[in-house]
């Protein structure tokens, strides 16, 4: 992990526009769930679907570059470990993520408006990843055997498919995702109206693309496993190694506090109901343990890892929906 000056200056900028677009367009993983389950509206669900679309897209046409030229490929891809733990751990987090209302980067955002709950549910996440439970009382390694039966630290579907037929399966995948998650619209599933959530879903994309061609892609957990470990005074770890992508996140604060105070909606906001505190606090932790489980959030385990072709992001998925499904239910019952 690069850590000099210009490099954190670069993160801090990539943090920055991630800030303004997600403030700008509504693009969220959290409401994309709900709305699946408890509305009727798809806008979030398609931005996040335009998303995966576009960056699997982008990530393919870099790798294609960077083969061409005689580069290094896997360096700059995400292709996380592949487990039993990818889809409990993604179910945690969508369950954590449903409750709290927000996801990780979703609290990053909430917290650069000016909504408290969204300092609380960070301080969740960061004591649940803190406490991750699985590796003291579980066994981490007992809950994450190797769906391929042999000991790999990841696998990719362009390794069996190369990456041309890697990438359609995966937009074809994407696009019957679509059209399951659309079940009521006649329009073809790959024709998404340009709602502003699908506008920003692409300018992620684009975002991450340049991010990942310049280093690596998008993640936004990882840091808080990072402090956690060098909290525990765990040897090897330290706040070094997280630096850069604090930057990153602090710069999503930075850029959504900055997009808010730009449309004069930058204010102090405190929660409202008790209930709201419990929820975001108990959310945080959910999504903290299912961040170090799953080895990702929705960030770096889905919008990064599906494009990068990763196979665990196919777990990943349906673990987050799965969570959600499950979010959904109680809150139907507490409401």
């Amino acid at each position: 992990m690069i850590s000099d000056p210009a490099a954190l200056a670069v993160y801090a900028a990539f943090g920055l526009l991630y800030g303004i677009v997600l403030q700008r367009s509504g693009f969220c993983f959290a409401r994309a769930a709900l709305e699946l389950f408890l509305l009727r509206s798809r806008d979030a669900l398609n931005g996040v679907l335009a998303g995966l679309a576009a960056g699997t897209i982008g990530f393919a046409a870099v790798t294609a570059v960077r083969a061409h030229l005689g580069l290094t490929t896997s360096d700059h891809l995400l292709v996380l470990p592949l487990g039993l733990g990818t889809f409990i751990g993604a179910a945690m987090f969508g369950l954590g993520m449903s409750l709290a209302g927000m996801c990780i980067v979703g609290s990053l955002l909430r917290l650069g408006e000016g909504y408290l709950i969204g300092a609380l549910a960070l301080l969740g996440a960061v004591v649940g990843a803190a406490l991750d439970p699985f590796r003291a009382v579980l066994g981490r390694s007992a809950l994450l055997p190797n769906l391929l039966g042999t000991p790999v630290s990841g696998a990719s579907v362009a390794d069996w498919l190369g990456l041309p037929g890697a990438v359609l399966l995966t937009l074809a995948a994407l696009a019957l995702v679509a059209r399951v998650g659309n079940p009521r619209s006649r329009r073809p599933s790959l024709r998404l109206q340009l709602t502003p959530a699908v506008i920003g879903g692409v300018l992620l994309a684009a975002l991450n693309t340049a991010q990942m061609a310049w280093h690596q892609p998008w993640t936004v957990a990882y840091p808080l496993g990072v402090v956690a470990t060098a909290a525990s005074g765990t040897a090897g770890f330290s706040l070094h190694h997280a630096m850069p992508l604090l930057t990153l996140d602090l710069g999503v604060v930075l850029g959504a506090a900055g997009s808010a105070l730009a449309a004069r909606d930058l204010r102090l906001r405190w929660p409202r109901q008790r209930g709201q505190v419990a929820l975001s606090l108990g959310g945080g932790v959910l999504m903290g343990w299912g961040v170090q489980l799953a080895h990702g959030c929705n960030i770096g385990g889905l919008l990064s890892a599906l494009p990068s072709l990763s196979l665990s992001a196919w777990l990943f998925l349906p673990g987050l929906f799965a969570g959600a499904w499950l979010g959904s239910l109680i809150l139907r019952r507490v409401s």
